[in-house]
């Protein structure tokens, strides 16, 4: 974030004089009391300075905003069958793709903030509690009166595959362009913002063109097919879209991944990342497109690796490595994620991603 010559002046003074007077400041700086007023109201509209009494935001964060959800994990013990019952058996846990990637990129090292709604209830406060734990601060999360927290329901296959899965989401729909007035603040203080597509259009074309605005790097998760859609037609600000095959096909047809990579970026998006499952990572960057192998790996459950990637990429992004780099790492981070039961798995280190990502090699094309 740039700062013009007398406001990093002015912020550097109040940082060594906190409980000094704007009178006092002004002087300091040979400047009327009038303009210090002025200069401070642009501080605090960067994020730098939060509230009158001169309170500095911390290092900045990443800011995640979407869903903050409890999952259910139904895990069949033989082949899916339609139209019967099968047994199985089944488990709960925090889920929700935003909270997720909060979570994960906590354990890589990040200083994290979500941005969420939760019902005030016992799955909320089981939601938030779980989630502060590992060091996520979940201060910006509304517990609301009215709905309950969101559920999402997935009935796995026992090769690990996803074969059905529902989201109870409706109060989610909380998550309108009001929020980003209301907590613009904290946002834009960020090193770098994070949103899922189950925030409502509205929030996701703001957020879009503020984040644009000021120059504020922003990365945005297609979630599913029919959340996709929740996007605007002009992606200018989009810093990092990631996608699969099936929700990019959704759009844009039956093309290629450099293709669809391609129509993505015509739309306005800076960097673009679609996955395949077991196959080749898309990267389309600044710098050109290349094709990230996936290893093979035993997998016990896919639900959450797609958050884990996208978090393996982001903290690589912010240790200032190329797009490149960071897919590599997103693809360790996912196929960790992939061996454990949990969405977010206990394995993941920044030190752990780091490694393997060198030995992952990636073709340009």
């Amino acid at each position: 974030m740039s700062l013009t010559n007398l406001e990093a002046r002015l912020l550097a003074q109040i940082k060594a004089q906190p409980f000094a007077t704007q009178k006092e400041l002004g002087e300091a700086l040979g400047i009327s009391r009038a303009s210090v007023a002025n200069y401070i109201e642009r501080l605090q509209s960067k994020g730098l300075i939060l509230g009158r009494a001169y309170v500095f935001a911390e290092t900045p964060a990443v800011t995640c905003i979407g869903g903050a959800v409890l999952d259910r994990i139904l895990r069949l013990q033989s082949e899916g069958i339609p139209h019967t019952s099968q047994p199985g058996t089944s488990s709960e846990t925090r889920g929700g793709v935003a909270r997720n990637v909060a979570e994960n990129l906590a354990q890589l090292g990040e200083s994290v903030k979500l941005i969420s709604v939760v019902g005030n209830d016992d799955a909320g406060r089981a939601v938030i509690e779980a989630t502060s734990s590992v060091g996520v601060d979940t201060t910006l999360v509304e517990r609301k009166n009215i709905g309950v927290t969101g559920t999402y329901t997935a009935i796995m296959q026992p090769t690990g595959e996803l074969y059905l899965g529902i989201a109870d989401m409706g109060i989610i729909d909380h998550l309108d362009a009001q929020v980003i007035d209301r907590d613009w603040q904290h946002i834009v203080s960020s090193r770098l913002v994070f949103a899922d597509t189950n925030c409502s259009a509205s929030l996701l074309s703001v957020l879009i063109k503020r984040c644009h605005n000021n120059d504020l790097p922003l990365a945005l998760d297609a979630v599913s097919v029919p959340k996709f859609q929740r996007l605007p037609n002009n992606l200018t600000g989009v810093e990092y879209l990631f996608c699969n095959m099936d929700e990019a096909r959704s759009v844009h047809g039956d093309l290629s991944a450099e293709s669809l990579a391609k129509q993505f970026q015509l739309r306005g998006a800076k960097n673009v990342v679609i996955t395949d499952g077991s196959n080749p990572v898309t990267c389309l960057c600044p710098e050109g497109i290349a094709k990230i192998e996936t290893p093979k790996t035993e997998i016990v459950d896919v639900s959450g690796a797609g958050d884990a990637f996208v978090a393996g990429f982001l903290h690589t992004i912010l240790q200032e490595k190329s797009a490149f780099d960071a897919t590599r790492a997103g693809v360790v981070a996912a196929g960790l994620t992939v061996q454990s039961e949990l969405r977010n798995s206990p394995d993941l280190t920044a030190q752990i991603v780091a490694q393997k990502a060198q030995d992952l090699a990636f073709q340009r094309t």
